[in-house]
């Protein structure tokens, strides 16, 4: 079962009271298209060049540049028409992620991905199994609509899935193409919610291999899932959703997104460490969902962090935008890389999606 209530009556259990092994990353790389583009040409793009609440928001989303397929000729096109090529360019970049990973195929027990928008069938795990030549009884799983907070609930599913599978890994792949269903923006027609979308979202993809602890070789920068958790925030079902219809389509992020981040967030992390034996001192890397400037610093309001603590995310935000589906495994990769997290320090990864549900995994180095 994937959601999880958090509750502070659980009854508290340090690490050091169990020696039960742990899912562990063993691998994680991260793709997205060459062809970048900047906000001004994103808004010439979108036909927001002349719009100065776009401009502004444009500006100061935290957004610099992003990684996406874009040109004049694929926004003429309708979203059913984009679709065969969103679905070839989703698996191209996670067979581009996945081939940065070093494993044997024959490991591979588990495999688990994950879009913002459905594949059909069949889906992208089945497609990964083919075109990889992974072993036929491997587990599959393909998880759609949980866009933002994907990261938690993939590793969670991930690791209960590999349990059944003694001494293999799992794939976990998650990838996201917004070029195919980025549509231009009327600023006479089109609410302004639209727009604030239209400025954040690239394509990109991510993949990451786990396995438990003492299966094998185990790369010391790479952390162990010591925990996991899932939260809905009661009533908020309409703060984050996807719009669609014949000829257009948006991703909806209302105003409340940066409130629950900064009044609701801290609560429930305090409550879930504590059910670990932790606080929020203990935690010395905080790779959080880079979903835009303002939840950005809603978490750092609302959490008590620093500029320090989430320049990864600002980084990740800055340089791709929000890729949705991937996006925390794009953040923990720039963690790792900027920090060297040392053995023993933990981290927290936070994960703020549809729902709206807040993600949460305890690592450990």
């Amino acid at each position: 079962m994937l959601e999880q209530t958090l509750s502070p009556t659980h009854a508290p259990r340090r690490f050091d009271d169990t020696r039960a092994a742990l899912p562990k990353l063993a691998g994680l790389a991260t793709a997205a298209p060459a062809q970048t583009l900047d906000q001004r040409q994103m808004l010439e793009l979108l036909g927001l060049a002349d719009d100065p609440f776009a401009q502004a928001i444009f500006t100061r989303c935290g957004v610099q540049r992003r990684h996406l397929d874009l040109t004049p000729e694929l926004l003429r096109q309708t979203l059913q028409a984009r679709s065969a090529l969103s679905e070839r360019r989703s698996l191209g970049l996670a067979e581009e992620a996945i081939a940065q990973l070093d494993f044997d195929p024959a490991e591979i027990g588990v495999v688990v991905s994950a879009s913002l928008g459905s594949f059909g069938t069949p889906t992208l795990a089945h497609r990964l199994v083919d075109r990889l030549g992974l072993p036929a009884d491997v587990d599959k799983y393909h998880v759609i609509g949980v866009g933002c907070a994907s990261a938690v609930p993939l590793l969670r599913l991930a690791g209960q899935a590999l349990r059944d599978r003694p001494g293999q890994r799992a794939l976990v792949v998650a990838a996201e193409y917004m070029s195919g269903i980025l549509t231009p923006v009327d600023p006479a027609v089109d609410e302004k919610v639209k727009t604030v979308g239209s400025s954040l979202f690239g394509d990109g993809a991510a993949a990451a291999l786990l396995t438990y602890e003492g299966a094998g070789p185990e790369p010391a920068t790479l952390p162990t899932i010591a925990a996991t958790a899932v939260h809905q925030i009661p009533g908020s079902l309409a703060d984050v959703k996807s719009v669609m219809t014949a000829g257009d389509s948006q991703v909806q992020m209302s105003k409340a997104l940066p409130i629950y981040a900064r009044t609701q967030l801290a609560q429930l992390i305090d409550a879930f460490l504590a059910r670990h034996g932790l606080t929020r001192s203990a935690i010395d890397h905080w790779p959080v969902h880079p979903g835009g400037r303002g939840i950005l610093e809603g978490i750092q309001a609302g959490v008590g962090l620093t500029e320090h603590d989430t320049e990864a995310s600002a980084a990740v935000l800055a340089e791709y935008g929000n890729v949705g589906t991937p996006s925390a495994f794009f953040v923990l990769d720039e963690l790792t890389a900027r920090r060297a997290p040392r053995p023993g320090q933990h981290g927290l990864m936070v994960t703020i999606g549809p729902g709206v549900t807040v993600g949460l995994a305890l690592l450990r180095w």
